[in-house]
């Protein structure tokens, strides 16, 4: 069986290749072509879970409980065994995908990628790694907006910050190509100019010779903010730590678009320049990829520039703040009321449905800093929920 090791990178359409290959896993598996499932049902982050150093944990980690070694070597020795099944299932298969765009991101060492090739290598007689790489400027660019997202902030600075240059881990192309050639071989990295080939799932395709026409119309995704939105997480400054995920909490993916962030044909050539060095060498390298294929399209920097709005200082950040927070947190309580409700209901019929809603109102209203308003009112329903749990643990009469 052959591998085809999608590793990204990040914004060059992953999520629409990730979604198009789990939406036709069934078509696929019909002309031998695998998706599987046991490394995540549509991303396969599992993979890059596995890698990463025990001792460089990101939220992947906590989502999956994962809090000390044991708990990653358990994962490991778990996600192994569930892969190998799953290859024991489709033997007959001619043709494996994996994809995960945080390979290319989170996987920055020769020791982790090697823990890669180490988890696939005895399942395949031939592994070909995929990097989609597209001009680094329009990579930071399009990335702002997950920035953003995240509650990070999004100005001049950020976008210049000297991290953004060879020296990144992230942006240095030839640095990542040399480190997946070392463990997997040169022959076997191939490079994708995003320039020329912007739908890597259309790519992968022809390459592994899928017939597409009983499949879905692969699908587009523009997940870039508008500029304002932007400006709205910046005028939150530093208590938009209190919010959480910002993009949960602001709805950034809803709020109207029309106006994406521009930075200006000056800007953007600047930054770029940082990268030509190591480019032209990636292209004499990669005969696959040309240094034009890594340089922008500069018409696309033409409109007038809008970053330097977002440096404009916000006067109202902190009621900003106090207003979202006291809706957010009016809302859990409403949740946690509600929950105390059906649990009431349920207790004398079905208490293993009311201890659920039991533990879901525990959870509605805990708040990392509950606001003095508000205080009393929790306080209410936790007592109430405390009474609840007594009836349920109660021993019969």
């Amino acid at each position: 069986m052959k591998l085809s090791l999608h590793i990204g990178t990040t914004k060059t359409g992953t999520t629409s290749c990730q979604q198009w290959f789990a939406e036709n896993r069934e078509i696929l598996r019909e002309q031998g072509v695998i998706y599987p499932t046991s490394l995540g049902d549509v991303n396969h982050r599992s993979l890059m879970i596995y890698a990463r150093d025990t001792n460089k944990p990101d939220k992947s980690f906590a989502r999956r409980k994962i809090k000390t070694s044991a708990d990653h070597k358990a994962f490991r020795e778990k996600l192994r065994n569930r892969f190998a099944a799953e290859i024991g299932q489709h033997k007959a298969a001619r043709h494996w995908v994996i994809s995960n765009e945080h390979l290319h991101s989170k996987i920055t060492t020769l020791a982790m990628i090697r823990r890669v090739k180490a988890f696939l290598e005895p399942h395949f007689e031939s592994i070909t790694v995929y990097l989609h790489l597209r001009p680094q400027v329009d990579l930071l660019v399009s990335g702002a907006s997950q920035r953003a997202r995240l509650g990070q902030i999004v100005s001049l600075k950020t976008l210049t910050r000297p991290a953004v240059s060879e020296n990144s881990a992230y942006f240095n192309y030839e640095q990542i190509a040399d480190r997946w050639s070392r463990v997997f071989g040169r022959e076997n990295l191939h490079l994708v100019p995003f320039r020329k080939f912007p739908n890597i799932a259309e790519y992968l395709a022809g390459e592994i010779g899928i017939e597409r026409d009983k499949t879905s119309v692969i699908p587009h995704h523009n997940e870039a903010l508008d500029w304002r939105s932007m400006g709205l997480v910046n005028a939150l400054g530093q208590g938009g730590a209190e919010l959480g995920h910002l993009g949960k909490t602001l709805f950034l993916d809803q709020l109207p678009m029309s106006e994406k962030l521009q930075i200006g044909q000056d800007l953007a050539r600047q930054i770029q320049s940082r990268f030509t060095n190591s480019n032209t060498r990636l292209a004499a390298l990669h005969p696959e990829i040309t240094l034009d294929e890594l340089t922008p399209d500069w018409a696309r920097y033409d409109a007038e520039p809008n970053v330097y709005k977002l440096e404009d200082t916000c006067e109202f950040s902190e009621p900003l703040v106090y207003l979202i927070n006291h809706y957010r947190q009016e809302l859990r309580l409403e949740r946690g009321r509600a929950l105390l409700a059906e649990a009431e209901l349920a207790i004398m019929t079905q208490k293993e449905a009311a201890q659920e809603k039991l533990s879901q109102a525990t959870t509605a209203l805990q708040f990392r800093h509950c606001l003095p308003e508000l205080q009393e009112r929790r306080k209410k329903l936790q007592t109430r929920r405390d009474g609840l749990q007594g009836r349920i643990t109660a021993p019969p009469a």
